[in-house]
């Protein structure tokens, strides 16, 4: 059986690495995108899909799509799509905020509300694409920093509901990331590289290879360089505590991840 892997944002960046190492690796990979990036992509193995996240019609239309072949299943879905905004927050545009705010946290959510019935058929895994700025806010980009705190909140509470469906659910939470969407800052007047002062941002395979190791492994959370590790190793001691006393509350000691799909 091929495995499969849908992704949201996934015609540029982080998405379509992700997707390339995906599919070099025999798995049927399906990305959304809005739709003149989705009808741009043409790579071997990838499946492209108009999509806005934002639309709950639209993600499950898709998914109906990607999935059929699978009699509706799913074994992976990666929550991916983002937008960020750099600058002082009371200069900021309103209309700009509800945007990243809808892509960021709603988009998210509607992701893992599609997806929740076909990855439990496979008894699959969810990876929600966190960042550093999950666990220590960042100063002027204080509307995406609590996008990405929203992300990781519902990773973790997941992390715990699906337990009981056999789906696991892991965040991704990478330092800043070569990406147009860096360098979409940079051209807002942000500069944004010359604040990372000596800290060069990582590459989107750097992500992709820990998305992997998501869909791979058994943790809730993956962290990419340094500055999220050490926020993860310093709050993984109370996050392990409080998972078991959920686990214990919900009639869930002992649950353990899903099976991994075929061919992972």
């Amino acid at each position: 059986m091929t495995p499969s892997i849908f992704l949201s944002g996934g015609a540029g960046g982080i998405g379509l690495a992700t997707a390339r190492l995906f599919a070099s690796r025999g798995w049927r990979v399906g990305v959304g995108d809005l739709p003149d990036r989705a009808a741009a992509l043409d790579e071997a193995g990838v499946e492209a899909f108009a999509l806005d996240v934002r639309d709950p019609e639209g993600w499950e239309a898709v998914l109906d799509r990607f999935c059929a072949p699978d009699d509706g299943a799913l074994d992976v879905l990666v929550n991916n799509a983002g937008l960020l905004d750099w600058g002082w927050f009371e200069e900021g545009d309103a209309a700009a905020y509800v945007r990243t705010i809808d892509v960021n946290v709603t988009g998210v959510v509607l992701g893992a509300m599609a997806g929740a019935a076909r990855l439990g058929k496979r008894r699959g895994c969810l990876v929600n694409i966190g960042s550093a700025a999950s666990f220590s806010a960042t100063p002027r980009l204080a509307v995406y920093s609590a996008s990405k705190f929203a992300v990781r909140g519902l990773s973790e509470a997941l992390s715990l509901e699906w337990a009981r469906m056999g789906v696991r659910v892991a965040c991704v939470e990478p330092f800043v990331i070569d990406t147009p969407m860096l360098d979409n800052a940079d051209a807002a007047g942000g500069r944004f590289r010359a604040a990372l002062g000596p800290m060069a941002p990582l590459s989107a395979g750097d992500v992709a290879a820990a998305v992997l190791r998501a869909v791979e492994g058994s943790d809730l959370h993956y962290p990419v360089g340094e500055m999220p590790e050490r926020h993860v190793q310093e709050a993984l001691p109370r996050l392990a505590e409080q998972r078991e006393r959920w686990l214990a509350s919900l009639g869930l000691a002992g649950s353990g991840p899903g099976e991994p799909p075929a061919g992972r």
